[in-house]
């Protein structure tokens, strides 16, 4: 097994590194670890809309990203820890099989882990770690989360409290379970850079079979960052059709707005309130893009000051 080390925490360059070396190395099997800036990452057939309150997350400078792999959203920061598994395909979906590996690991280095549910990792009966798969060409990338020393707080308050329930959709929807982090657990305390340290050289002991990328392929890394990762087509563009409803209160009067969006494109927009000019609404919304800041500047203009409290109510 070989490992690279993309020497960065941006969320959009990892996941940009990780799909390369999962599409460029064919070969060999690969172990990766990272870990990334604060971001909310959602799967691949999730509604953005749905799973978090996006305006939200904007104004706290907290990029969504969407991953290549399917399952449920999961919000990073420099306390988790991130690992990808690139193997050959063998048989059908299991697990159990991925997942072996880094639970010998993690209780080689102390870490009183077990396998949990279908596809998660818990320490007594509270999640450390969650994980989701993609398949192409015969080759297989198992990866996942591991809440080694996170902020429990925001991931409870963007991940669990920031759920849209405004949204009618199919999109795939997240899990809600208990979680903890590794480190309160731990018989030897460590950092989360020696955490990292040791389950590398427990999945990757050979010195030799650690790699860099060379000039060329950090290029198209990069590339493959701004082109994908960074484009709103990605991002938002592939959110499932749903339909959004909400009533309330703006500006001290009563409140109500409904859209639908199809392929991130806003339509059939209404809004219902004294304090925003309904007409004007409908005309600048619909065939809007989904997304902050096409909302921002909406929003700005239909209620000037309050353009944030009316974008939140929206998105």
């Amino acid at each position: 097994m070989i490992t690279f080390d993309s020497h960065s925490t941006d969320p959009y360059y990892n996941l940009a590194f990780e799909e390369f070396v999962f599409t460029r190395f064919r070969e060999e099997d690969v172990f990766l670890l990272w870990r990334n800036t604060p971001c909310m990452v959602v799967g691949s057939y999730q509604n953005i809309c749905r799973e978090v309150r996006a305006a939200r997350l904007w104004r706290m400078g907290i990029p969504v990203l969407r991953r290549i792999s399917g399952g449920g959203a999961v919000y990073h920061d420099l306390g988790n820890v991130n690992y990808s598994c690139i193997t050959r395909q063998e048989g059908g979906v299991d697990y159990g099989r991925s997942l072996a590996p880094i639970l010998e690991a993690l209780n080689g280095i102390g870490v009183p882990a077990r396998k949990n549910r279908a596809s998660d990792i818990a320490i007594g009966e509270k999640k450390i770690s969650g994980s989701a798969q993609r398949s192409a060409g015969g080759r297989l990338l198992h990866h996942g989360t591991l809440l080694f020393d996170a902020g429990l707080e925001a991931l409870e308050e963007i991940s669990v409290r920031g759920k849209n329930d405004c949204v009618r959709t199919k999109g795939t929807q997240s899990a809600i379970c208990p979680v903890t982090n590794i480190r309160p657990h731990l018989a030897e305390d460590m950092t989360v850079e020696e955490f990292q340290r040791r389950l590398l050289d427990r999945m990757v002991p050979d010195a030799g079979n650690r790699r860099e990328l060379t000039a060329e392929e950090a290029g198209a890394v990069r590339r493959l960052r701004d082109g994908k990762y960074r484009s709103w087509a990605w991002t938002w563009g592939r959110t499932p059709a749903f339909v959004y409803e909400r009533s309330g209160s703006f500006a001290g009067m009563p409140f109500r707005a409904a859209y639908s969006a199809r392929q991130g494109i806003v339509a059939e927009a209404a809004i219902d309130c004294p304090a925003v000019d309904g007409a004007l609404a409908a005309r600048l919304r619909n065939g809007a893009r989904l997304c902050p800041e096409g909302f921002a500047e909406i929003c700005g203009r239909l209620a000037g000051e309050r353009g944030q409290e009316l974008r939140e109510l929206l998105l």
